[in-house]
């Protein structure tokens, strides 16, 4: 079967490789969509996150945002046809088919018909954005900041917007991202290359200063931190000035993955009585109500698809992943 092979660090192949064979309870996908996840590039600049690809001989095949169709069951798996089309997590998506393990295959979600293969293939992202949004905890007449426009980020913009009235503040390096974020619904968009952002959100929700340490009350209900810190950044990050814009009893919600240690001043932390919040992943919950959310056209994803490259361009696929100004989400469409 043809695959997008990782070999190390900015080397990715296209190559033909061994089709998977299945075991009791397991699922075989014909991949018709796969994006490229953030993690994911975490691993093709880096060489981190290993264990999030499926070993096969010759590399690494990554990949696990996908949808496709039930090509093949070993045994009997309640609920599941070949010729379904469904969404499914798992390893291995940047490939012509991916097995879906026996526990994998008990979480499969069908898609609606008038949903498209590219757009179910990110589900699994919204799942990640309805993860934070919900940690964020949104509510009308509230206002939140985005940091980091990305597909999580924009994600989080989406959630807050289909279930909450809300403010929402967006900030990125990128005018192309922002313009999407604007597209999106956010209420204002920050460009932070060409201004302090951190002032004008000050500016924008009338802080005051507080006592005892130098803290800020921001009057920023939640911050997102969807943007972390990459290894070569300098200067300020992104978390720091989460904590300083967030509210007395606001949340800082982090969903970004970190390439570098961060210090921060925990007397902020204390002084605000800040909510730290670390959010990973998602509930099978979440991940069927993001399936949900899309299906009824409450959240339209295919704005946030800017690219697709059949596996044969995997090299190409990667590299333009990494472009922030121009890419946001790259799909495989094997």
């Amino acid at each position: 079967m043809k695959a997008a092979v990782f070999h190390g660090p900015r080397d990715v192949r296209f190559e033909e490789v061994e089709r998977p064979q299945l075991k009791e309870g397991e699922v075989l996908l014909r991949v018709k969509a796969c994006g490229i996840c953030g993690s994911d590039l975490h691993t093709y600049r880096h060489g981190m996150f290993l264990d999030l690809g499926n070993r096969i001989e010759s590399g690494r095949v990554m990949g696990h945002e996908f949808s496709g169709e039930v090509a093949d069951i070993c045994g009997e798996v309640p609920g599941v046809s070949i010729g379904d089309r469904v969404t499914a997590v798992g390893m291995g998506g940047n490939a012509e088919f991916v097995r879906l393990s026996a526990e994998m295959a008990k979480n499969i979600v069908h898609l609606d018909d008038s949903v498209s293969f590219v757009e179910a293939a990110t589900t699994e992202p919204l799942a990640t954005s309805l993860h934070a949004a919900n940690l964020g905890k949104a509510e009308d007449g509230e206002t939140h900041v985005v940091m980091g426009a990305g597909i999580i980020g924009l994600g989080i913009l989406q959630c807050i917007k289909a279930r909450s009235s809300a403010r929402v503040i967006v900030v990125d390096l990128s005018d192309k991202r922002l313009a999407k974020a604007k597209e999106l619904g956010a209420d204002i968009t920050i460009n932070a290359r060409e201004t302090d952002a951190v002032q004008e959100i000050l500016a924008l929700t009338d802080a005051t200063q507080l006592g005892v340490v130098e803290a800020v009350d921001g009057k920023i209900d939640a911050v997102y931190d969807s943007a972390g810190m990459g290894k070569n950044f300098k200067g300020k990050s992104v978390l720091e000035q989460a904590l300083s814009i967030a509210s007395v009893n606001g949340r800082v919600v982090v969903v970004a993955v970190y390439e570098q240690d961060v210090s921060i001043d925990y007397n902020i932390v204390v002084r605000k009585g800040l909510q730290l919040l670390g959010s990973w992943a998602w509930t099978m919950e979440e991940f069927v109500e993001s399936a949900e959310l899309i299906s009824a056209g409450k959240i339209d994803r295919m704005p946030l698809v800017s690219h697709q490259f059949p596996l044969e361009q995997a090299s190409n696929a990667y590299e333009t992943q990494l472009l922030a100004d121009e890419a946001v989400k790259v799909v495989f469409t094997p």
